[in-house]
């Protein structure tokens, strides 16, 4: 190997190590939004209003050990990225993908303050994300042990590698009047 080579080599791996860095500081720090512009057609966040009937499926990395899924199509209501703390409002990120692209076993994390009377911060769900439609994952507020304000993240992640993440700042219904009837006829089952 030739001196050449090996500062190559070296510079390769350096910037492989510091680009690892930044990924493990983004899990952490979680900026207000980020997401791979080069994969995702568009994105969207905000608040999700709760409609159809709702099953249950496994999800043994919550703290219930599964997850609700809707059977009608949910949207984003209105986008922001603040969330009023009242049951039956949710909160999520749809991003969706150009065509020919999928992306199957993502992994979907919610990170929050700690649950009322635990040291749980965290949530994970295995998606799929499709081409061409709506790739929506969101909490919904339903549980009052759930009920916490301060700083919540939705991410994807996908073999190691994230694919979006989203600040959210949830307060009492009372500091965003404007926003907490969002979701005043949703169905609550």
């Amino acid at each position: 190997m030739n001196g050449s080579t090996l500062i190559a080599a070296l510079i390769v791996g350096a910037l492989s190590v510091t680009q690892q860095l930044q990924a493990q500081h983004r899990d952490r720090v979680a900026p207000e939004v980020l997401f791979d512009d080069t994969l995702f057609s568009s994105i969207d966040y905000g608040i999700v209003c709760p409609s159809g009937t709702a099953k249950r499926l496994p999800a043994p990395d919550t703290h219930l050990g599964f997850i609700t899924q809707r059977d009608r199509t949910q949207q984003i209501e209105h986008t922001t990225q603040i969330i009023p703390l009242s049951k039956g409002i949710g909160f999520g990120v749809d991003a969706k993908l150009p065509t020919g692209v999928s992306i199957h076993d993502v992994e979907i994390t919610v990170l929050h303050p700690p649950y009322h009377g635990t040291d749980v911060s965290d949530e994970r769900w295995r998606s799929d994300l499709r081409a061409r439609r709506s790739n929506l994952n969101f909490f919904l507020f339903e549980f009052p042990f759930e009920m916490v304000p301060g700083d919540w993240t939705m991410q994807a992640n996908y073999q190691g590698k994230m694919l979006y993440s989203v600040s959210f700042k949830v307060v009492p219904p009372s500091q965003v009047t404007n926003l907490s009837s969002y979701c005043s006829g949703a169905l609550l089952s």
